[in-house]
């Protein structure tokens, strides 16, 4: 089964690169099928999508991250939410989760690395 991805980060260089990494690294498991710049227009495409998994940074314009979740979750309650933020996890994961993330991941380093093996862990774990 192929899960369905919106991508949502104001950074357009790392949108691209997720999405990226998903469909070369995926092994067809993954289907980018929306990708916002904001938290707003997050939850316009996750209603529209219905989309198995929303990966979402937190620090955006518009609306954040921590805002959004609580209203993509309202609109489209059987995704999961993954918070893909820049901020450690000691210092933001506890918030994401709070806000009603699933899980969280941080950006940097290694992530081309571990994006596909992490969300396909936390996807089996939801039994998705």
């Amino acid at each position: 089964m192929t899960c369905r991805v919106v991508v949502v980060d104001d950074a357009e260089d790392l949108r691209e690169m997720v999405a990226m990494v998903l469909t070369l690294r995926g092994g067809g498991r993954f289907e980018v099928v929306g990708e916002a710049g904001d938290g707003a227009e997050a939850v316009t495409i996750a209603e529209r999508e219905k989309p198995d998994l929303v990966l979402m940074d937190i620090a955006m314009p518009v609306m954040d991250g921590l805002e959004a979740v609580p209203l993509v979750r309202g609109v489209a309650p059987g995704s999961t939410i993954v918070m893909l933020s820049g901020f450690p996890a000691r210092t933001a994961e506890a918030g994401a989760l709070e806000a009603g993330a699933h899980a969280y991941l941080e950006k940097g380093g290694r992530l081309a690395a571990t994006l596909v093996p992490s969300l396909t862990e936390i996807m089996a774990a939801r039994g998705a």
